[in-house]
This record gives C-alpha cells, sequence and structure tokens, in this order.
C-alpha cells in the first residue's frame, strides 16, 4: 500500500483560493478526516486527490510517484460520493461490478468479488434489483461495495453520511470502517460533523477558509486547540468561552470578569504570567463545570461562581445543563453532569466549581493558545 504526501497543495477560482498552502502525510493503514465548516475546502481537497480538479500548485504523491498529471483513471482510487453516485439503469450487481468491467475483469473474478462485497454490506439478497428499489441506506451499500471490490491505492469518501437519518448513519459509519479494515489502504473522509470525524479518525484535520488549522488525533484536538476556531469547532456541547482579564493579586494570578473571580493553578500563572494586566479569552469545557459536591477537586471559593439554569435536557449519562451568568449582560454556557438535575431547578441560581487545571486560554488578538505546546 502506499504513503499519500500533500506538499503546499493550492487550488484557486479565479481569485478566491479554495484550497491555500495545505500539507499533510497519511499513512499506509491511516483513516484520515477532514473536517470543517462548509466552503472552507475539504471536498475540493478529495477532487484534487481524485484528480476530479486540477490542483494550481502544490504535489500530490501517491508512494514516491507525483500523480498531479496522472488521470483519474489511471490513479487506482476508489470514492464514495455524498449522493451516491448509482446507475438507475443497472441492478445492484451491476452497479457493484461497473469498476471491475471498465478494467476488463475477469467474469469468475467480478462475479466473486461482488457476492463478497455484496455479503459484507448485507445487500446479497439485493443484487438483481434497481436503484429505484432501494431504501437511501441500501444504495449507499452499494456505493460502499462497489469500492470494496477495487484494490485501490485510496479510498475516498464525500460526506457519504450527509443523507442518511441518524440510524442508518450509525450503521453505515460501522459498514465504512469495516471496509477500511477489510483493504487496510490508506483512506481520506470529508465531513462537517465533528463528532462524526471524532468516532471515526485515527487522525483528524480540521479546516478553514482553504487552510488546516490543526492536524492530530481527536484527543489531541479536544485537549489542545491549537487556537480559538479548533477550540470551539471541537466538542459537543462547545467549549464555553468568556473575556477575562488576568490581574495579579497576592495569592497569585486571577482571571476576573463581572461574572467571577477565580485563582489560577501554579502551573497555569506560569504560563499567563507575560499577560498580567491583559485581556484573554478563557475556555471551560462543560464536562469541567461540576455540582461542587461532586466535583473531583478541592472546591474552594477561588474556583467556582453562580450560574442560573435556563434549560435542562437529560440524557442517558446525566443532563446537558443551559445556564446563564449573574452579571447585567448575561453570557449563556453550558455544563454538561453525570448525574440528573430534576426540571424544578429552572429558574434557579446554582454554585458551578470550575476544573481549573483543565482550562484553556487564547490570546484576545491572536486567538492563538497560551498553553499548547
Amino acid at each position: 500500500m502506499a504513503n499519500i504526501r500533500v506538499s503546499h497543495l493550492v487550488k484557486q477560482f479565479a481569485e478566491k483560493a479554495a484550497v491555500n498552502d495545505i500539507s499533510f502525510d497519511l499513512g499506509e493503514h491511516e483513516f484520515l478526516v477532514l473536517v470543517g465548516p462548509s466552503g472552507c475546502g475539504k471536498t475540493t481537497t478529495l477532487r484534487m486527490l481524485a484528480g476530479l480538479e486540477q490542483a494550481s500548485g502544490g504535489e500530490i504523491y501517491f508512494g514516491g510517484r507525483r500523480v498531479n498529471d496522472i488521470r483519474p483513471s489511471d490513479r487506482n482510487v476508489a470514492m464514495v460520493f455524498q449522493d451516491y453516485a448509482v446507475f438507475p439503469h443497472l441492478t445492484v450487481f451491476e452497479n457493484i461490478a461497473y469498476g471491475l468491467r471498465a478494467r476488463r475483469a475477469q467474469s469468475k473474478l467480478i462475479k466473486e468479488r461482488v457476492v463478497k462485497a455484496a455479503t459484507a454490506f448485507r445487500i446479497d439478497h439485493l443484487l438483481y434489483r434497481k436503484p429505484r428499489q432501494l431504501s437511501g441506506g441500501e444504495r449507499q451499500r452499494v456505493a460502499l461495495s462497489r469500492a470494496m471490490v477495487r484494490d485501490a491505492d485510496l479510498y475516498l469518501y464525500d460526506e457519504p453520511l450527509a443523507n442518511l437519518d441518524a440510524q442508518l448513519r450509525h450503521q453505515a459509519r460501522e459498514d465504512i470502517m469495516a471496509l477500511h479494515h477489510e483493504k487496510q489502504s490508506p483512506s481520506v473522509y470529508v465531513t462537517h460533523d465533528q463528532s462524526e470525524a471524532m468516532a471515526m479518525g485515527d487522525r483528524i484535520a480540521v479546516m478553514r477558509a482553504g487552510k488546516i488549522e490543526q492536524i492530530g488525533t481527536g484527543a489531541q484536538l479536544y485537549e489542545r486547540p491549537t487556537n480559538l476556531f479548533v477550540a470551539y469547532f471541537i466538542g459537543t456541547p462547545s467549549i464555553n468561552l468568556f473575556d477575562v482579564v488576568v490581574e495579579r493579586a497576592p495569592e497569585g494570578l486571577r482571571v476576573r470578569n463581572a461574572a467571577f473571580d477565580l485563582l489560577l493553578p501554579p502551573e497555569t500563572a506560569h504560563r499567563l504570567e507575560k499577560y498580567a494586566g491583559k485581556p484573554v479569552k478563557m475556555g471551560i469545557r462543560p464536562e469541567d463545570l461540576h455540582v461542587p459536591r461532586l466535583a473531583p477537586f478541592e472546591v474552594t471559593e477561588n474556583n467556582q461562581f453562580q450560574g442560573v439554569i435556563n434549560v435542562i435536557e437529560p440524557s442517558s449519562t446525566g443532563a446537558s445543563v443551559y445556564l446563564s451568568t449573574l452579571e447585567e449582560k448575561a453570557q449563556d454556557f453550558t455544563a454538561t453532569f453525570r448525574t440528573r438535575i430534576p426540571s424544578t431547578y429552572i429558574g434557579r441560581e446554582i454554585p458551578l466549581a470550575v476544573h481549573l487545571q483543565k482550562a484553556h486560554f487564547f490570546d484576545a488578538e491572536t486567538e492563538q493558545s497560551i498553553l499548547a505546546e
């Protein structure tokens, strides 16, 4: 299997750079997810890897072979599209076999591979139906089966689950991972759904405005985001962001605003020393806000503040609680608790303990992480 290398890739459309100087390496068994908001360049990157778009600049290598000028049909790439791209006039069997027939594979080999793929994706009983007789989930599995029969150097997925409902998305996600483990070839998967990215990717590349903001494992992106955009984009519910000022006090550094006055742990204070007297952005993940009596750390007046509950959403593991600060211009924020909160608490003020060792801080001007390595 080939390693994939992308070096300073650019795609220009008139005056706009849809992809603006991105680089990454893809291991021979790796599943890489490109995630980001609509229009950030994810699909354009995928299409350049497939050869469906000509790069305006930069290099693409499969193994040590530069493929920029090689036709899509000669790149040995299998691609699964958002709209399934099945042929309505062909049976399921012929849809799956299409790529093999185009490469003039022997009939015996075609039959063996089609039946194996259809069985793996649980559509072997549908081989002689037409696409109009299939559900959306079944058509998606036809597209996955068509990819599976190929021995491709690279597998590409362009938001293949976008048209499926929640239950089918979960099953199709398992099917895609089964295909990846079967083939053990490098794969690139495009989605705008960060929870999908976190569940599937060996590594994740977060894109914005044609650039890669950060690339790493899901844990790295969640726990050590390099900037404000990545911190806010990765995580459900999103990180809570507060404007604070870093101030010196006799006992150390504190972060203050109209809603709270918190004492920073020594290791965090050391990193923020040069920001004393300056505004910064403070990020607190919803799960790092605790009911004081259940907090996994010592709670004092220096690491808690008050909030008023607006909405409670019960979940299988506890509750997501939507609150507001008590300042004059109240700010909304979210906490996730591993305990149920009765609906009678709506409208009440409650204390919240902040796990300050896990707080994130960002430069107010550059939006870069202050604590990132």
